[in-house]
């Protein structure tokens, strides 16, 4: 993170706190509920809590998603109306993950509006069609997305902040579920306690920006260095969440950020045992016909990428599979070759084997991959460590010298230098490549 950014994060912070001691800290808490029609009954697929604290200046939201399985806790967290992340859920529906963005926890309504009021932001096109008076008069509003998604808002004519929300979501082939949001309370917080929240709120900012995660990432696993930036950084979160709005989110940072260093650590047990030792032989069928022996492959430096190699769901890290691609056509010439290694779990069943190559070769259409894709029953990547079985992720990367020995051993995605790609596998290929050449 810059200096500048850091800079700015600081300002927005104690202009945070100055405003919350001036005109006290309001922490709105909504529950929440993803639901779709079944028979003519609304089953509910997944409920949800989300909070916003709300200075008058600049918001913060907290989304409490599924722990297991929804929005990894790096992203569920930010500033409203900010440019970065977004309050959203993270749903797996028909082999596919969707990102579901809530309706805004509080609404930008134009000065001066009334009924029959309209206005667009961000896609979407709100009308106020009537009002309900009271000591806190509020508006119901009736939003439109272009792409046919409605909502249906009650929002405090005074402040904006939303009290009920109805919104549709799609996924799938169209399929239609609800989203609901209901405002289940809201009071201003003690003077010691909103100091606090406004402390624990710029921890929170600093670390997110430190981690340096793509805003609209759906992946939960964080990499070596984004848990040795978390780790020091629990004690003081800790302490200043303690009976704050935000403790259950601190929480399950915690717990997240111990548990992906437990991984980690096992996984780097696992290269301590492998590394400049003979790769097991092996045998793979190709997707494209044929077969591949590692004998086959002695005097290469070898990249083995396992991965699913699936046409769906292409979610991430799909997206590194073209940065290796990139490598392959780099360096092919300086006798390096990349296998990808497909865990796709039909191919590992011979009556549904051909089911398997055919979505393996469409992926590899679609992403006009050139480097070669074989299968086998599993056997190779247990040999290797599934770090599936320490509560890991797919991809694993392995990488061999022209000797058949294993030099590199990664597991999960890399992060993505933005000028170089997959810099720490490149300087891999590049320190055998010369030495090699020697």
């Amino acid at each position: 993170m810059t200096c500048f950014r850091a800079l700015i994060l600081f300002a927005t912070s104690l202009l945070f706190l100055i405003d919350a001691q001036a005109a006290g800290l309001k922490v709105v808490r909504f529950s929440g509920a993803l639901s779709q029609q079944t028979r003519g009954e609304s089953q509910i697929l997944r409920r949800f809590e989300a909070l916003l604290l709300d200075d008058g200046a600049v918001p913060f939201f907290a989304v409490l998603d599924d722990e297991r399985d929804g929005c990894p806790w790096p992203e569920s967290f930010g500033q409203v109306a900010s440019n970065g992340v977004a309050p959203h859920l993270i749903y797996d529906y028909d082999d596919s993950t969707y990102t579901l963005p809530l309706p805004a926890l509080v609404l930008d309504v134009p000065d001066g509006a009334a009924v029959g009021s309209q206005w667009s932001v961000d896609g979407w096109t709100y009308q106020i069609t009537s009002t309900q008076p009271g000591a806190d008069a509020l508006w119901t509003i009736e939003a439109r997305e272009r792409r046919g998604r409605r909502q249906t808002l009650s929002v405090s004519a005074e402040s904006g902040s939303l009290v009920k929300a109805t919104q549709d979501v799609f996924m799938g082939q169209g399929v239609r579920f609800e989203l609901n949001l209901d405002q289940t309370s809201s009071e201003v917080l003690d003077n010691d306690v909103a100091e606090r929240v406004g402390q624990l709120r710029s921890e929170l900012l600093t670390l997110q920006a430190a981690l340096k995660r793509r805003p609209d990432t759906q992946l939960s696993e964080l990499s070596p260095r984004q848990v040795d930036d978390a780790k020091p950084q629990l004690a003081s979160l800790t302490t200043l969440a303690v009976d704050t709005p935000l403790q259950e989110s601190v929480l399950r940072i915690r717990r997240n950020v111990e548990q992906q260093a437990r991984r980690i650590a096992q996984t780097m047990d696992r290269q301590k045992l492998l590394l400049d030792r003979a790769a097991p032989a092996f045998s793979l069928n190709l997707i494209g016909g044929g077969s591949l022996s590692s004998e086959s492959l002695r005097q290469k430096t070898v990249v083995l990428h396992f991965w699913k190699y699936a046409e769906k769901p292409l979610s991430e890290p799909y997206g590194q599979v073209g940065y290796l691609e990139y490598l392959f056509n780099k360096y092919k010439q300086m006798n390096v070759d990349v296998i990808g290694v497909a865990m796709n779990q039909s191919l590992q069943q011979s009556e549904t084997a051909r089911a398997g190559q055919r979505t393996a070769r469409k992926l590899a259409e679609f992403m006009k991959l050139s480097y070669r894709i074989g299968y086998d029953d599993g056997s190779l990547l247990r040999e290797l460590g599934d770090p599936r079985d320490s509560a890991g992720q797919l991809p694993l990367w392995v990488v061999l010298s022209p000797a058949g020995k294993i030099i590199h051993y990664h597991s999960g995605f890399y992060e993505v230098d933005r000028q170089h790609g997959l810099k720490r596998l490149n300087d891999v290929l590049v320190k055998q490549i010369r030495a090699n050449s020697n």
